[in-house]
Protein backbone atom coordinates (compact mmCIF):
# COMPACT_ATOMS: atom_id res chain seq x y z
CA UNK A 1 0.00 0.00 0.00
CA UNK A 2 1.33 3.43 -0.90
CA UNK A 3 1.70 5.67 2.13
CA UNK A 4 1.07 9.41 2.24
CA UNK A 5 4.65 10.53 1.72
CA UNK A 6 4.21 14.25 2.36
CA UNK A 7 6.65 15.56 4.92
CA UNK A 8 5.33 18.68 6.53
CA UNK A 9 7.81 19.64 9.19
CA UNK A 10 6.52 21.83 11.96
CA UNK A 11 8.30 21.62 15.26
CA UNK A 12 8.26 22.92 18.77
CA UNK A 13 10.87 22.20 21.42
CA UNK A 14 9.79 18.59 21.88
CA UNK A 15 7.75 17.40 18.89
CA UNK A 16 7.75 17.32 15.12
CA UNK A 17 4.73 17.09 12.83
CA UNK A 18 5.33 14.39 10.21
CA UNK A 19 3.32 12.47 7.64
CA UNK A 20 1.24 9.54 8.86
CA UNK A 21 2.36 6.07 7.78
CA UNK A 22 0.39 2.85 7.46
CA UNK A 23 1.97 1.71 10.72
CA UNK A 24 0.27 4.59 12.56
CA UNK A 25 -3.28 3.74 11.49
CA UNK A 26 -4.19 1.30 14.31
CA UNK A 27 -3.23 3.90 16.94
CA UNK A 28 -5.06 6.64 15.05
CA UNK A 29 -8.19 4.46 14.94
CA UNK A 30 -7.89 4.05 18.71
CA UNK A 31 -7.57 7.84 19.11
CA UNK A 32 -10.69 8.25 16.97
CA UNK A 33 -12.61 5.97 19.34
CA UNK A 34 -11.31 7.83 22.40
CA UNK A 35 -11.94 11.33 21.05
CA UNK A 36 -15.05 11.24 18.87
CA UNK A 37 -18.63 10.05 19.33
CA UNK A 38 -18.73 9.04 15.63
CA UNK A 39 -15.21 7.77 14.96
CA UNK A 40 -13.78 6.88 11.58
CA UNK A 41 -13.15 3.16 11.18
CA UNK A 42 -9.67 1.76 10.73
CA UNK A 43 -10.58 0.89 7.13
CA UNK A 44 -11.77 4.43 6.39
CA UNK A 45 -8.50 5.75 7.78
CA UNK A 46 -6.49 3.32 5.62
CA UNK A 47 -8.51 4.31 2.55
CA UNK A 48 -7.88 7.99 3.30
CA UNK A 49 -4.16 7.39 3.68
CA UNK A 50 -3.87 6.31 0.04
CA UNK A 51 -6.33 8.90 -1.29
CA UNK A 52 -4.33 11.56 -3.19
CA UNK A 53 -6.80 14.26 -2.07
CA UNK A 54 -6.33 13.53 1.64
CA UNK A 55 -3.39 14.52 3.83
CA UNK A 56 -2.59 13.17 7.31
CA UNK A 57 -0.06 14.49 9.81
CA UNK A 58 0.89 13.18 13.22
CA UNK A 59 2.90 13.97 16.32
CA UNK A 60 4.57 11.00 17.97
CA UNK A 61 6.69 10.23 20.98
CA UNK A 62 8.83 7.37 19.76
CA UNK A 63 6.30 4.94 18.29
CA UNK A 64 3.32 6.33 20.24
CA UNK A 65 0.91 8.52 18.27
CA UNK A 66 0.11 11.48 20.53
CA UNK A 67 -2.18 13.18 18.04
CA UNK A 68 -3.05 13.41 14.40
CA UNK A 69 -4.91 15.61 11.96
CA UNK A 70 -6.24 15.23 8.45
CA UNK A 71 -7.75 17.24 5.63
CA UNK A 72 -9.16 16.91 2.14
CA UNK A 73 -7.62 19.09 -0.55
CA UNK A 74 -9.80 20.30 -3.37
CA UNK A 75 -7.59 23.15 -4.51
CA UNK A 76 -8.05 26.04 -3.95
CA UNK A 77 -9.76 24.78 -0.77
CA UNK A 78 -8.68 22.63 2.14
CA UNK A 79 -11.29 20.98 4.36
CA UNK A 80 -9.87 20.08 7.76
CA UNK A 81 -11.67 16.91 8.77
CA UNK A 82 -10.04 15.65 11.95
CA UNK A 83 -7.79 16.84 14.73
CA UNK A 84 -7.34 14.54 17.71
CA UNK A 85 -4.93 14.56 20.64
CA UNK A 86 -4.61 11.76 23.19
CA UNK A 87 -6.57 12.73 26.31
CA UNK A 88 -3.48 12.56 28.55
CA UNK A 89 -1.56 14.88 26.19
CA UNK A 90 -4.10 17.68 25.83
CA UNK A 91 -3.44 21.31 26.81
CA UNK A 92 0.22 21.03 25.83
CA UNK A 93 0.06 22.70 22.41
CA UNK A 94 -0.12 19.56 20.29
CA UNK A 95 -3.46 20.53 18.72
CA UNK A 96 -1.98 23.88 17.70
CA UNK A 97 1.10 22.16 16.30
CA UNK A 98 -1.04 19.76 14.27
CA UNK A 99 -3.29 22.55 13.00
CA UNK A 100 -0.29 24.59 11.89
CA UNK A 101 1.11 21.50 10.18
CA UNK A 102 -2.09 21.10 8.18
CA UNK A 103 -2.19 24.77 7.22
CA UNK A 104 1.42 24.60 6.05
CA UNK A 105 0.68 21.42 4.07
CA UNK A 106 -2.39 23.10 2.52
CA UNK A 107 -0.33 26.13 1.53
CA UNK A 108 2.36 23.95 -0.03
CA UNK A 109 -0.33 22.13 -2.02
CA UNK A 110 -1.68 25.44 -3.35
CA UNK A 111 -4.76 25.91 -1.17
CA UNK A 112 -5.93 29.47 -0.67
CA UNK A 113 -8.53 28.89 2.03
CA UNK A 114 -9.16 26.32 4.77
CA UNK A 115 -12.49 25.34 6.29
CA UNK A 116 -13.42 23.26 9.31
CA UNK A 117 -16.44 22.44 11.44
CA UNK A 118 -16.53 22.31 15.22
CA UNK A 119 -19.19 21.49 17.80
CA UNK A 120 -20.73 24.71 19.08
CA UNK A 121 -19.94 23.77 22.70
CA UNK A 122 -16.31 22.78 22.12
CA UNK A 123 -14.90 25.93 23.70
CA UNK A 124 -11.30 24.72 23.77
CA UNK A 125 -11.21 23.93 20.05
CA UNK A 126 -13.03 27.16 19.19
CA UNK A 127 -10.48 29.18 21.16
CA UNK A 128 -7.64 27.43 19.37
CA UNK A 129 -9.13 28.02 15.92
CA UNK A 130 -9.78 31.67 16.61
CA UNK A 131 -6.24 32.15 17.95
CA UNK A 132 -4.98 30.58 14.71
CA UNK A 133 -6.86 33.15 12.58
CA UNK A 134 -9.93 31.06 11.73
CA UNK A 135 -13.13 33.10 11.56
CA UNK A 136 -16.64 31.74 12.10
CA UNK A 137 -18.56 32.06 8.85
CA UNK A 138 -21.63 29.91 9.43
CA UNK A 139 -23.53 27.34 11.42
CA UNK A 140 -24.86 23.90 10.46
CA UNK A 141 -28.01 23.10 12.41
CA UNK A 142 -27.92 19.70 14.14
CA UNK A 143 -24.73 18.81 12.25
CA UNK A 144 -23.37 16.45 14.91
CA UNK A 145 -24.90 13.33 16.43
CA UNK A 146 -24.39 11.65 19.76
CA UNK A 147 -25.30 14.17 21.15
CA UNK A 148 -27.11 16.21 18.54
CA UNK A 149 -25.41 19.57 18.35
CA UNK A 150 -24.98 22.45 15.95
CA UNK A 151 -21.67 22.83 14.14
CA UNK A 152 -19.90 26.10 13.55
CA UNK A 153 -18.15 26.55 10.23
CA UNK A 154 -14.78 28.29 10.40
CA UNK A 155 -12.63 29.63 7.58
CA UNK A 156 -9.08 30.90 7.26
CA UNK A 157 -7.36 32.43 4.28
CA UNK A 158 -4.00 30.80 3.61
CA UNK A 159 -0.97 32.87 2.78
CA UNK A 160 1.81 31.31 0.78
CA UNK A 161 5.34 31.80 2.03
Amino acid sequence: MKENDRTTEVTDAAYEVVAVTDGDIAQIAELERECFSDPWSEQTLRDSLVNPLYRFVTVKDGERVLGYAGMFLTIPEAQIANIAVAPDMRRQGLGRLLLRGLVREAAEAGAEVAFLEVREHNAGAIALYEQEEFVRVGMRKNYYDNPVENGYVYMRMIERE
